[in-house]
């Protein structure tokens, strides 16, 4: 069930993860001692692109639609 709290929580989560994702790649490359921590960058990004999307798929369903309405902006 995807409610108002939930999508919002669901979009922050998606950019907090992209965003952490990003920062860390920087790091890694600016700092080579640092290059195992290169694939956790990888799965934050792409953790925060499955949120959203998944998110977006949710947000498809018949039910769901009727249900985010009724939010308040």
């Amino acid at each position: 069930m995807l409610t108002c709290k939930r999508l919002r929580t669901a979009v922050f989560l998606s950019a907090l993860l992209l965003v952490a994702g990003l920062i860390l790649e920087s790091l890694v490359s600016a700092i080579p001692a640092l290059a195992w921590f290169s694939y956790m960058a990888l799965f934050l990004v792409l953790g925060g692109s499955l949120v959203l999307g998944l998110t977006f798929l949710a947000s498809l369903l018949p039910g769901t639609a009727k249900r985010l309405a009724e939010c308040q902006h």
